[in-house]
């Protein structure tokens, strides 16, 4: 997936020389589904050569100005690696093509600039959240955008409840194992020693978390991004009495988290923040309709 960045955008903005081809279309990941989409993009390229010569642009001219994207339509390994929408600029002096994470109706627009309208929801409510997957064999730390996901490795940052725990105190006598999975397909500790029992369990995990707190802190130290748990129900109240960080959301992802990749993970944070990051724009635009026509808000880009 190629997200696109500002500075691309800034390019697209400025006025290339002569007639733009914009191309938006919806594209599939999965085959046989991803067959159907260099189709398409073929016919949109032989009505884009229609139009750049009702325009008045001389047939061989059209062609030349269509053949690096006429190119893609053979590259097989190219539509077998597609996001949900392609986006697809052609000028004289330039080309594009980005494979993105929106579902575009199908557009073409041919006129003397860059259609870019279908793209700004890339630049909307982008804000930064973090997702912290817990369980008592494996602790990953995601950074994350709304079409971003990344996994943060942090140094003096226990990876287990194992790791946590093997450089406690030896009078405690404490031994550790995990036991066969349950049914809610967490691996439940077991720990043996004089004395230990439930209450102890839970110490020792409350402890974990407290570690895992404390390697969190330099990295989240000054964020003010959202930060989602994913881990079964009962580490959740144990972790956020571990938690200094204020921005610990109330909801969280259920169950565990072993067994998702760190895009299930995203779109499920995602399904979570969504109303948090809609909220905050409707705010800033609930903000400007209060100062519109005054001297504190304008709609002048420049």
């Amino acid at each position: 997936m190629d997200l696109l960045q500002r500075d691309e955008l800034k390019t697209l903005i400025q006025k290339p020389e002569g007639p733009c081809i914009s191309i938006y279309m919806p594209t599939h990941r999965m085959f046989p589904e991803t067959k159907q989409d260099p189709i398409r993009f073929k016919n949109l390229l032989r009505e884009a050569e229609e139009r750049l010569k009702q325009a008045g642009l001389r047939s061989p001219e059209a062609k030349k100005l269509l053949k690096p994207a006429k190119a893609l339509i053979k590259d097989s390994l190219f539509w077998q690696y597609q996001a949900d929408g392609l986006a697809t600029f052609v000028s004289s002096d330039l080309f594009y093509h980005h494979r993105l994470p929106l579902k575009f109706d199908e557009l073409l627009v041919v006129t003397d600039r860059v259609h870019i309208k279908p793209l700004l929801p890339l630049f909307s409510y982008k804000g930064r959240f973090y997702i912290l997957a817990l369980s008592q064999n494996e602790v990953r730390f995601f950074e994350c955008t709304r079409y971003s996901v990344e996994e943060v490795k942090l140094e003096n940052f226990p990876r287990s409840l194992r790791e946590a725990l093997k450089y406690d105190d030896p009078e405690k006598q404490l031994q550790f194992h995990t036991r066969a999975p349950a049914a809610s397909g967490e691996r439940a500790a077991m720990f043996h020693g004089h004395g230990v029992g439930k209450d102890d369990a839970k110490d020792n995990i409350l402890r974990f978390f407290r570690q895992i707190d404390d390697g969190l802190r330099p990295t989240l130290n000054q964020e003010r991004g959202p930060l989602v748990l994913a881990g079964v129900d009962y580490l959740h109240s144990i972790y956020r009495e571990a938690n200094s960080y204020p921005h610990l959301i109330d909801l969280g992802i259920n169950g565990n988290p072993e067994r998702l990749k760190g895009e299930e993970l995203h779109e499920q944070a995602w399904g979570i923040l969504e109303p948090h990051f809609l909220k905050a724009q409707e705010e800033g635009i609930a903000q400007y309709r209060q100062f519109e026509g005054t001297e504190r808000a304008s709609n002048s880009l420049k």
